[in-house]
């Protein structure tokens, strides 16, 4: 019979076992998530000598007004304005053209750009009560009802010719499931367009005090939009018929309201597109877009103080700008000799020193514009080299030298740059040695990790079948217990 005593130092017994089984499982446990510590550390390092590897996309400096003091430029009534060339994303003259002010009705172009870029033109729309109830009073609408079912191109005509609030508002419902959610996909889209100065909260342009935008970003705006042969069809027309639709018996007949389609004493032959907008706060806004001779130029004008005016307006200022200014496409071929002669010149600077250059890039605006009477000036293209400073002791270095286009008058255009990385060529092979000694390395590492664990599975193993038969022992001994004797 066993005493108290002799389970007490079985249980112990037992108990040891236990607790020394748990500390194998957890060694092995770490040694197992090692390997796997090993990699995501490894990837990470990866992934950060990726990104420092990668050299940065060349940008174009920020650029302001290509014409700070226009001269003879018309006089403008807004109180912001902007002529954009969109053949070489220049702003050719503006004023405030970067402050963020109400744009009124010229938001629609946000929410048309959407509908173009995402629901096909003969696609049915269900009107829903929500796409005009929460329109203010004094907003221009079409007059859709619950329930009445119309397609996107009704709608789109709906929204440019009329400024109808509830087709664009019935478009941002079909394209998300909410106002808010809509808004959202407008300001996504403003940032990936460039826009830096904009924020909408409604998608047809309620006032509010977090809806604005600026004369650029309207500009970007358009620009996209005008990429639409659609956009531009519809904007052009004179008038429009919508046919009667399941709630509605009578055809509806739109005129364009925009007076340089409409009206013959106003009518600007060159329009191609645009939008106009008015609320209390923001006045009159118009954005207009005009193409003549291969050249496209992009309008914008906010906070006039006069409907008519602002159409005079914005054609003198279109009308300014073809008249003055010049788009001219730079060939590649005629900045090679300028790439050859400075890879010479830093080659004549390296000779000797281990160094060499390992790869040269090219890159340039497509078009430039300038004044119309540099034109037919002479100019050549220039780099600076003097900047240059060359490391000898450096494994691998990379230089940006920009390319300038100098007129005879002086006038300089940053036109490109030059970007020439050079390496050393006797720590480029010492390093390619480390690295193939570190490969070598990370094998017999792997090995060894493979190895160590493999050992402690087989440990694990091995100690859980001992667990289980010392286990089944204790049972067996547990339940043919000796009988008692009286």
């Amino acid at each position: 019979m066993k005493t108290g005593a002799d389970m007490h130092i079985r249980n112990k017994k037992y108990s040891y076992i236990k607790n020394g089984l748990l500390s194998l499982v957890s060694i092995v446990l770490i040694f197992a998530l090692l390997p796997l510590q090993v990699l995501a550390k490894d990837e990470t390092e990866a992934s950060s000598q990726a990104i420092r590897g990668v050299s940065e996309e060349l940008e174009n400096p920020v650029q302001g007004l290509l014409d700070e003091n226009p001269v003879g430029l018309p006089e403008i009534q807004g109180q912001a304005y902007l002529v954009y060339d969109t053949l070489s994303d220049t702003m050719l003259v503006g004023n405030e053209y970067d402050t963020p002010m109400p744009p009124a009705g010229i938001t629609q172009i946000m929410t048309i750009l959407l509908a173009l870029e995402t629901l096909q033109l003969d696609h049915e729309i269900t009107i829903k009560s929500s796409a005009y109830e929460s329109i203010p009073n004094g907003y221009v609408r079409i007059g859709f009802t619950e329930g009445e079912i119309v397609t996107v191109e009704e709608c789109l005509y709906s929204c440019i010719l009329k400024s109808a609030n509830d087709a664009c508002m019935a478009l941002a419902l079909e394209i998300s499931s909410s106002e808010a959610e809509f808004v959202k996909k407008m300001n996504e889209r403003a940032i990936e367009l460039g826009c830096t100065h904009t924020h909408f909260s409604s998608p047809y342009g309620r006032t509010s005090s977090d809806h604005y935008s600026s004369c650029h970003d309207m500009a970007l705006i358009l620009e996209e939009a005008l990429k639409h042969p659609e956009y531009i069809k519809i904007a052009t027309s004179l008038s429009y018929t919508m046919e009667p639709t399941n709630k509605y018996n009578d055809k509806r007949i739109m005129n364009n309201g925009n007076r340089f389609v409409s009206t013959p004493q106003i009518a600007y032959e060159f329009y191609i597109g645009g939008k106009t907008g008015y609320t209390d706060t923001s006045g009159y806004t118009i954005i207009a877009g005009a193409e003549k001779e291969g050249k496209r130029l992009i309008g914008v004008i906010l906070h006039s103080e006069d409907a008519e005016r602002r159409y005079s307006d914005m054609m003198n200022l279109l009308e300014y700008c073809f008249s003055k200014y010049t788009s001219t496409k730079i060939e590649e071929q005629e900045l090679l000799d300028i790439k050859e002669s400075s890879v010479a010149q830093i080659n004549a600077a390296i000779e000797g020193t281990g160094l060499t250059i390992s790869s040269t890039k090219l890159e340039h605006l497509d078009y430039y514009s300038v004044p119309l009477a540099l034109a037919d000036i002479g100019y050549s293209n220039t780099v600076d080299l003097s900047n240059i400073v060359i490391q000898p002791d450096l494994k691998q270095q990379e230089f940006v030298i920009p390319i300038d286009r100098v007129f005879t008058d002086s006038a300089t255009y940053r036109i490109g740059y030059l970007s020439v990385e050079i390496v050393n060529g006797s720590i480029a092979a010492e390093a390619v040695k480390n690295e193939e000694k570190k490969d070598s390395f990370d094998i017999v590492k792997w090995i060894v990790i493979i190895l160590v664990v493999a050992v402690l599975c087989c440990a694990l193993a091995f100690a859980i079948l001992l667990f289980f038969k010392l286990t089944r022992k204790r049972k067996m001994k547990k339940n043919h217990k000796n009988p008692t004797i009286l």
